[in-house]
């Protein structure tokens, strides 16, 4: 049996922290869907939608929270992003919404969108291929 998560001595509650971090990568994986060709069916635009609205408000929280607390040295910023890494998520975030919201990107924007993606990506060292996840196939 494959045994999937953290060894249980390592296991935590969810903090609000993962749960930005699974919806970027949700949104990661929806835009990387959008420029491999991958069909946007009712229920993946509803989830670009909600998710990019989350992603959007949280990474704009957490910058500022940034600047807020920059001289702060007790402040323990968890993530350890800087600001640039959150103006890119908000990027993300509001490219991947016009997408769902139909707006077709012309060719520089894809390019666009890629060097984003792939910068953030590298961010948060998410590696997955869009040809790894056969469920993307399907709308």
């Amino acid at each position: 049996m494959i045994r999937i998560g953290a060894e249980p001595s390592k296991m935590r509650e969810i903090d609000l922290d993962d749960v930005f971090l699974s919806r970027l990568q949700l949104l990661i994986v929806m835009s990387k869907a959008y420029l491999s060709g991958y069909p946007l069916g009712r229920h993946r635009i509803n989830c670009i939608l909600e998710n990019a609205n989350h992603v959007k408000l949280e990474a704009v929280g957490l910058e500022e929270d940034l600047e807020w607390f920059k001289d702060d040295t007790s402040f323990n910023d968890t993530l350890g992003f800087d600001s640039a890494f959150y103006q890119r998520v908000k990027l993300l975030s509001v490219m991947a919404e016009a997408i769902a919201k139909g707006y077709d990107l012309e060719n520089h924007k894809k390019e666009a969108l890629e060097k984003n993606l792939n910068a953030v990506c590298e961010s948060i060292t998410f590696t997955k291929q869009v040809s790894d996840m056969q469920f993307l196939k399907v709308a």
